[in-house]
């Protein structure tokens, strides 16, 4: 069996996506990372509405090109 390791040649694709506040439970928009096949927010953003942190944010809806 071989060991998993990451790839450390694959750059992490940002684009806009809507994600759920969970605090004011609002959909607001926020930037999305691609890392491979993991999508998450971009660490450090606010909530426009409550200016909580988006960290555990769920994502509802990224737009990437086809």
């Amino acid at each position: 069996m071989t060991p998993q390791t990451a790839t450390p040649n694959v750059k992490p694709a940002f684009s806009k996506g809507a994600v759920h506040c969970p605090i004011c439970t609002h959909n607001v928009g926020a930037d999305v990372v691609h890392l491979g096949r993991r999508i998450f927010v971009k660490p450090g953003q606010k909530c426009p509405r409550c200016a909580s942190n988006l960290d555990a944010a769920y994502i509802l809806r990224y737009d990437r090109a086809a």
